[in-house]
């Protein structure tokens, strides 16, 4: 998923408009493992940071979908998803 997020923040910073295809399908497949991520349970040190990660995921999505504002700041926020991620693996 992490690498994911950051394909999908590269997209956007250069070239938004030409990849939109590839960052739907990104996004919708990212989405498609975290909800098979969520029919498990969890180690106890990750649940939390997990489930926040989640909702910064949900909001960068609704963004997506209604217009991002500001694609730099958007992608950043994409990025940083992908930081956290790859930061909390070793919990899972």
């Amino acid at each position: 998923m992490a690498g994911n997020l950051k394909q999908i923040g590269d997209w956007t910073l250069k070239g938004f408009h030409e990849r939109q295809e590839n960052i739907a399908l990104f996004l919708k497949l990212t989405r498609k493992d975290l909800n098979q991520l969520l029919r498990f349970p969890l180690p106890r040190a990750f649940e939390p940071k997990f489930k926040k990660f989640c909702t910064t995921y949900g909001k960068l999505e609704e963004e997506y979908k209604k217009g991002i504002v500001d694609h730099r700041v958007w992608a950043s926020s994409m990025q940083s998803c992908a930081q956290d991620l790859t930061r909390e693996a070793p919990l899972v």
